[in-house]
């Protein structure tokens, strides 16, 4: 099969998705409406505190503002892959021979699209209402998000892989989730940890959603540069991170379908 045929599947996919979420306009309004309603809410609370972040040369309002972007354009790469998945669809859309990178990839499109297109209303909130400051390096940050994305699409396929099976939430998307959200530096800087225990913002680095938080925000924060030593060190790791994580979440949901085909449990996920 060509890439041009795998690709009209992956457009076809995603245009069926978009057509599906512009028929339901309250979906529509609730969607546009809690975008802008979470960016505001910590514009409040980011405003009530605002203090210099030395890390990347800027303050609270800034740091927290692409924190929050990262949370709601990038990460629900992962969300949308296993809520698209479904007895009704998985089983039957695979037995017309479609690829299941393919499948995967066109199920996702447009949600990742409506994510990121959904970040341009709160960077404008962000900015002109609450006074973040921007520094961006456009090259940097693309790469960024770039890299990011290809982390949290492994995830979400190592996630669902397991789920295929197990039919229940995997501990190993909880774990990275949780401890995510705890110490990978969304709201606050890693460096806040060690204020309570020593040397903790150490193990912040072994979770990917840190490097993830990382790169934007020296790429949106600091306008990092790739010549620059230090941020290319960052890069790299990011990249190292994606570059194994890749391959074996596409392994683990090949595997899934697999076993689970296997089993006759397929059309139970």
């Amino acid at each position: 099969m060509s890439l041009t045929g795998e690709a009209r599947k992956i457009v076809a996919l995603a245009r069926r998705d978009m057509f599906q979420w512009l028929s339901y306009k309250s979906q529509m309004f609730t969607t546009l409406a809690t975008a802008v309603l979470g960016i505001a809410s910590w514009g409040f609370i980011a405003t009530f505190r605002n203090v210099p972040i030395p890390e990347y040369n800027t303050d609270y309002v800034s740091f927290l503002m692409v924190g929050i972007l990262v949370s709601s354009g990038i990460l629900p790469l992962s969300r949308g892959l296993q809520r698209r998945l479904n007895p009704w669809t998985l089983e039957t859309i695979l037995m017309t021979g479609v690829k299941p990178i393919t499948f995967v990839v066109g199920i996702v499109s447009f949600t990742y699209l409506l994510a990121i297109a959904l970040m341009i209303p709160q960077l404008a909130l962000g900015v002109y209402i609450f006074g973040a400051v921007l520094n961006m390096n456009l090259f940097s940050l693309i790469l960024a998000i770039a890299i990011s994305s290809i982390i949290i699409f492994s995830l979400a396929m190592i996630s669902t892989g397991i789920r295929i099976v197990t039919k229940v939430s995997d501990p190993v998307s909880w774990a990275l989730s949780t401890g995510g959200s705890l110490f990978a530096g969304m709201l606050f800087p890693i460096s806040h940890l060690d204020s309570f225990i020593p040397g903790i913002s150490t193990f912040s680095w072994i979770l990917p959603h840190t490097w993830i938080f990382h790169i934007v925000r020296l790429s949106a924060l600091s306008r990092g540069s790739l010549l620059d030593p230090q941020v290319a060190l960052s890069f790299l790791g990011a990249s190292v991170f994606a570059i194994i994580m890749f391959p074996i979440g596409l392994y683990t949901f090949k595997w899934g379908i697999r076993r689970a085909k296997r089993d006759g449990t397929l059309g139970w996920y």
